[in-house]
């Protein structure tokens, strides 16, 4: 399927407490390529619920200084193999089943028409995105 490249997508996130921040950011990039879209499309990032202290999550989704949503059991898209697909296919149509690298998992959908972020979950806690700020401005060095 191919999209104008104008549209905007969701990316669905999953990862195991091993995953680091870099190996999220590129298997978002290899995705994004296999699937011939850009960063530029991505509207917002989604991931269960259950993964809200995960600061390699966060900082991935700063690393494009976009949003990091968070989806209930009951907001995930039904019928769907994986969690990453059933976060991303909750905003529309999914473009590009999970990919998975070592630690993390990724799948993208087209947002539907009038998707709105603010809308989509919840967002992440103040004090998650304080974290995550001061832990990717410690690891920048002097």
């Amino acid at each position: 399927m191919t999209i104008p490249h104008d549209m905007p997508i969701i990316v669905g996130l999953g990862c195991s407490t091993l995953a680091s921040t870099r190996e999220i950011v590129g298997l978002i990039l290899s995705s994004l390529l296999e699937a011939n879209l850009g960063p530029h499309q991505i509207a917002a990032f989604g991931t269960h619920s259950r993964k809200r202290d995960s600061l390699a999550l966060l900082q991935a989704a700063s690393h494009f200084d976009l949003p990091l949503r968070f989806l209930d059991d009951d907001e995930l898209a039904p019928n769907l193999p994986g969690t990453c697909e059933a976060v991303a296919a909750a905003a529309g149509p999914l473009l590009l089943g999970k990919r998975k690298s070592r630690y993390a998992t990724c799948a993208i959908a087209a947002a539907a028409r009038g998707f709105d972020p603010a809308a989509f979950g919840q967002p992440a806690g103040p004090s998650a995105v304080m974290a995550s700020s001061t832990l990717a401005t410690s690891l920048a060095g002097p």
